[in-house]
């Protein structure tokens, strides 16, 4: 496999195929690469610092835990994060149908990628939540013990000890929920695409996966390798350009924060951080919608060539239909009973 020209290949399909644009966009509104098997929970020595804080910080922790605002916020993430599931699972599908028929040499249009993504959602959803299950768990079983170290008074009996088993279990528990979400991120790749393209069932298309995994670990690896340093450098970019943007806002917004009045203050600041907010937003969609067209694109087609379906062409040429072969000539039929060597018959002269 010729991995750059992989990449060239889906930044040509990305740049010339605009229809795709839409499907990424809407990957990158409900979170897309972030949040497709991102269940896991980051912990780190910095929780300890929660057990030594102030009785009046941990008292209001507490009050927050326990009141209605609380059940209010959860309920609203929860929505929001089974809509986004469900809408980066139909964008994702879509880049895919629309990227596999592009692979094989067709145009397409906003109204492939909406069938794309509704014909099979269902089974791409179920792959989804199945590989993202067990991370969900651990994750769920991590955050019940960081909240038991946060929330317990730390005069209770032996609380050195209590701290410490709790801090090593839920560290223990988010580097294997870790290190669960990279195994099953790296299945779906081949499964998801097995599901959608192939149209297989769910456990088969799991199945599939993780024997692509580990059939063409060396792509993986080398893709992944790839996607890093553009991702260093496309950083790098970006540092350089939003920098100045950044530091030159902030200024403005604490030298008009300074200079204005009291009551002015807050209206000083927001007319200043306001257009920042919205052009960072603006370029973080933009970014959201290369990435995820981009990335699509790049495992769509490494799927295709793991199984046979064609031959990457070159970059920058377009795909070659496959020759016509001609179509045998048919003989004409005869009546029976006649022959073609029979002469014919009529009187003598």
């Amino acid at each position: 496999m010729n991995h750059w020209n992989l990449f060239k290949e889906s930044w040509r399909i990305f740049w010339h195929n605009s229809a795709l644009w839409v499907f990424g966009l809407l990957a990158a509104l409900s979170g897309g690469f972030n949040l497709r098997y991102n269940f896991n929970f980051d912990f780190n020595p910095n929780v300890r610092q929660l057990s030594t804080a102030p009785i009046e910080f941990r008292a209001l922790l507490n009050q927050i835990f326990s009141s209605q605002t609380l059940g209010v916020i959860v309920a609203i993430g929860i929505l929001w994060m089974i809509f986004a599931f469900l809408l980066a699972t139909f964008a994702d599908g879509a880049l895919m149908g629309m990227i596999n028929t592009i692979g094989g040499g067709q145009k397409v249009s906003m109204g492939d990628g909406f069938r794309a993504g509704s014909k099979r959602f269902l089974p791409l959803l179920g792959v989804r939540f199945v590989l993202a299950l067990p991370a969900l768990i651990l994750g769920l079983i991590a955050a019940v013990a960081v909240s038991q170290m946060v929330l317990n008074n730390p005069e209770d009996a032996a609380p050195l000890n209590m701290f410490t088993r709790t801090f090593s279990a839920a560290a223990g528990l988010g580097a294997l929920s870790f290190v669960v979400g990279l195994l099953t991120m790296a299945i779906g790749v081949s499964a998801e695409r097995a599901v959608v393209l192939d149209e297989l069932p769910i456990w088969p298309s799991i199945v599939k996966g993780w024997k692509l995994l580990w059939s063409k670990f060396g792509d993986y690896f080398t893709i992944v390798l790839l996607f890093i340093v553009l991702g260093i450098a496309v950083g790098l970019i970006l540092a350089c350009i939003l920098a100045p943007i950044i530091c030159g806002s902030i200024g403005f917004t604490a030298l008009s924060a300074a200079s204005a009045r009291d009551n002015n203050a807050l209206a000083a600041i927001m007319l200043v951080a306001g257009p920042t907010l919205i052009i960072t937003v603006l370029l973080g969609l933009l970014f959201g919608t290369l990435v995820n067209v981009f990335t699509s694109s790049v495992w769509t087609l490494a799927y295709r060539e793991w199984n046979g379906s064609a031959q990457l062409p070159a970059a920058g040429t377009p795909p070659v239909a496959p020759p016509i072969e001609p179509i045998p000539q048919i003989e004409p039929l005869t009546p029976p009973g006649s022959s073609n060597n029979q002469p014919p018959q009529g009187g003598s002269a």
